[in-house]
């Protein structure tokens, strides 16, 4: 089959399992072209020869650790402007693919070209999460959730089959018949990890936070850290600041706890290596708050967007009880592949 494969640009996430897809499609002799954007072109640009076809993707903007729906809104109208000038180019390519099915991974332009064509659709993310699971959602975010999943609805709102990435699998609230949910995919690299307890607390921030960086210096926990941006190496006190590269994976495997940004794929890694789980959503970003409630609520871990010092010693005093917990936390990374396979094969009788 001939599969034209949309992937969101955005983060490095949804081009992370991109690799893990692919090969397994190659290998099963489909024909792939993967229409992506932004930092997933360059991820998968030169991936083992595979067409692509790049378009402009919608790109979140974040102001003060906080998403700015107003700039976020103004760069995605620039962004549609620009495909639909350029969608000549774009449809042409496409048809000299003559694609058979499409699968989107929170990607917008593969949903509309399937239904220019009347391709079957196969919807194939995590961000699902919000519009096809049962979620008890606090009151204080209720205005966030109900934005989000609109955003998500109108990214992808009907395809012929939904797989829905879940670190905690919860109830399906419709068309249950075209729904799975299935666990996390995972990198090469981190299923050859061994996890081990060591002495240390891993800790990922996605900018430098002065506040968060206080409260660490006041415990007696050794932190190794990374902050993304920042290339110094350098040690104060019980803080070890590292450039991230080749030694994150190492002290992923190797920490006894970590505290990071509440990103879906760091977090997914994590629990599968059975670490306890410290999640920092950010503001306005329903998605990672999604993430953050999950975690709390199988008793992974504890979340807050704005960290203090109190709620950091709690975290710290309880990690047994978390690591209890993750002890019979199983993650199937293969599950994925397995049900994909299943329901190409129903599209192509």
């Amino acid at each position: 089959m001939r599969i034209l494969y949309g992937v969101s640009g955005e983060g490095f996430g949804h081009s992370s399992r991109a690799k893990q897809i692919i090969p397994f499609l190659l290998k099963k002799g489909h024909e792939l072209m993967i229409v992506t954007y932004g930092q997933a072109y360059q991820v998968l640009k030169n991936y083992l020869g595979i067409k692509i076809l790049k378009v402009e993707g919608i790109e979140l903007f974040f102001e003060d650790k906080e998403l700015s729906l107003k700039k976020t809104f103004d760069r995605g109208l620039k962004t549609i402007g620009k495909n639909i000038q350029d969608f000549k180019k774009i449809k042409e390519k496409v048809e000299r693919f003559n694609p058979d099915v499409c699968i989107s991974d929170m990607e917008p332009i593969v949903p509309i070209i399937r239904m220019a064509y009347g391709l079957p659709l196969i919807c194939l993310d995590n961000q699902h999460r919000l519009t096809h699971l049962k979620l008890n959602v606090p009151k204080k975010y209720i205005k966030d959730y109900l934005i989000a999943r609109y955003a998500v609805s109108k990214v992808v709102s009907r395809a012929d089959f939904f797989i829905i990435l879940s670190f905690v699998k919860g109830g399906i609230n419709k068309n249950r018949a075209k729904v799975r949910i299935v666990s996390p995919v995972l990198r090469d690299e981190v299923l050859r990890l061994k996890s081990k307890r060591g002495e240390f607390i891993l800790v990922y921030l996605t900018k430098p936070n002065k506040d968060i960086l206080k409260a660490l210096r006041k415990t007696k926990e050794r932190f190794v850290i990374y902050v993304y941006g920042m290339n110094e190496c350098k040690k104060e006190g019980n803080l070890e600041f590292k450039k991230i590269g080749g030694e994150f994976l190492k002290d992923l495997a190797g920490c006894k706890g970590i505290i990071a940004s509440a990103g879906f794929t760091l977090m997914s890694e994590a629990l599968y290596l059975k670490k306890p789980y410290f999640a920092i959503p950010l503001k306005g970003q329903f998605e990672q708050t999604l993430n953050a409630l999950f975690l709390k609520k199988a008793g992974f871990g504890d979340y807050s967007e704005e960290p203090s010092e109190k709620e950091i010693n709690l975290f710290l005093n309880s990690l047994e009880r978390y690591e209890m917990k993750l002890a019979k936390h199983k993650t199937k990374p293969n599950e994925v592949l397995k049900v994909l396979g299943k329901v190409l094969k129903k599209f192509s009788i």
